[in-house]
């Protein structure tokens, strides 16, 4: 069964994501024994600092939000293998979702109810650049989810994701746990867009949204990378090629650097303000903060946010394929949709022999070749 109380909730209303974890602990006193061997490893803090975790939570319900982010950002095996810490996985991710579920159950009312949101990052290492395989990255996931859903998540948040390989494996870890559990929760996917316009791995807006199209997601959006201004754009291209919910949670600004510290140079009362003017971009009704925001940002969001409701969706997206970089639309006009067909092993036997030589920039040549002669897209085929 999918979470009735989330999917339920009045379509018309604005959900407030709460703000920075990070940077909240930072600001913790937390004894050295805490961190033991460890330290930086924010996930730790589960077992050995749980009443400072706690805090950070209650803060956050207290400022209004309705969205309580876990402390398990980088609970992922691979992640903690950096602190040797790899085995517990599980625990650490179980515990993060414990924590923030108490600190719901104790804030919510039948008017406002509040929901336990597992942060899945994307970790240290993308598979699209050959970090880690794909099968370890959905493996570590799987592990993650399991233990999220037993602490008691409502729904899964795979948040500043920067490549799309790095979210199948994630969605599909998660419907791997859903058949296990027989048990659904509802997924939000959050990307990160750099202030190059695209995420790290080089995917605009509108290309995420096409890949993404076919999954069973509740909603898409962005965080972190850049703050409310310069994410506007971007906002309004997903908007433009999206036809469900939107979230934004943005930094308080570009960081900056003061006296060797990072700093956040947006305050509450103009973070809130930016943010609340994303509602008139059709289809956004998550808003939250990322990276320097804090409860005093939030308190202020929810403030400004009132009685507003979201526009609904508008997109009427239309059939793509999509590469990392970009999108294709199956219609052309004019028609028709070219494909190129002298990538095949088996079809061409000069393309073949230059896979048996290993000659892989031969066999973009040939792709490219097939581009400047006019393809929209190039049938692969390396089954010899």
């Amino acid at each position: 069964m999918l979470n009735s109380d989330f999917t339920k909730l009045d379509q018309n209303r604005v959900l407030i994501i709460d703000g920075a974890m990070g940077t909240q602990i930072q600001n913790l006193n937390i004894p050295k024994e805490c961190w033991g061997e460890a330290e930086g490893c924010n996930e730790l803090l589960n077992e050995t600092f749980s009443d400072g975790i706690a805090k950070i939570h209650k803060a956050y319900l207290t400022a209004g939000a309705d969205i309580i982010k876990t402390n398990t950002f980088g609970s992922m095996p691979w992640v903690l293998d950096e602190y040797g810490l790899s085995k517990k996985a599980y625990s650490l991710s179980y515990l993060g979702a414990k924590i923030v579920k108490e600190q719901c159950e104790e804030f919510s009312s039948d008017d406002k109810p509040r929901f336990c949101a597992a942060s899945i990052g994307p970790g240290t290492k993308l598979p699209s650049l050959g970090h880690i395989e794909f099968d370890e990255m959905q493996s570590g996931y799987e592990i993650v989810i399991d233990a999220v859903m037993e602490g008691g998540a409502d729904l899964l948040l795979f948040e500043t994701c920067q490549d799309p390989l790095q979210i199948k494996a994630g969605l599909i870890a998660a419907e791997n746990i859903f058949k296990k559990r027989d048990k659904k929760l509802p997924i939000l996917v959050s990307a990160t867009i750099e202030l190059s316009g695209t995420m790290l791995i080089g995917t605009d807006a509108a290309t995420i949204a096409a890949i993404l199209e076919p999954f069973d997601i509740y909603s898409l959006g962005f965080n972190c990378g850049t703050g409310p201004d310069q994410v506007k754009k971007h906002l309004i291209t997903l908007s433009q090629n999206w036809n469900k919910p939107i979230s934004i949670h943005a930094n308080a600004g570009l960081p900056q650097n003061r006296g060797g510290f990072t700093f956040y140079p947006m305050g509450p009362d103009e973070f809130a303000k930016k943010q609340i003017d994303f509602l008139n971009i059709d289809g956004v009704s998550l808003l939250g903060g990322c990276c320097g925001t804090t409860p005093q940002h939030i308190a202020k969001l929810s403030q400004l946010l009132g009685a507003k409701k979201p526009k609904p969706p508008s997109a009427k997206p239309t059939k793509k394929l999509a590469s990392l970089f970009e999108t294709r639309d199956l219609v052309q006009n004019p028609p028709p949709f070219l494909i190129g067909e002298r990538s095949n092993a088996t079809g061409s036997k000069a393309f073949r022999e230059l896979l048996l030589a290993e000659d892989y920039e031969g066999t973009l040549a040939v792709a490219q070749q097939q581009v400047r002669s006019g393809a929209h897209g190039i049938d692969i085929s390396v089954g010899f």
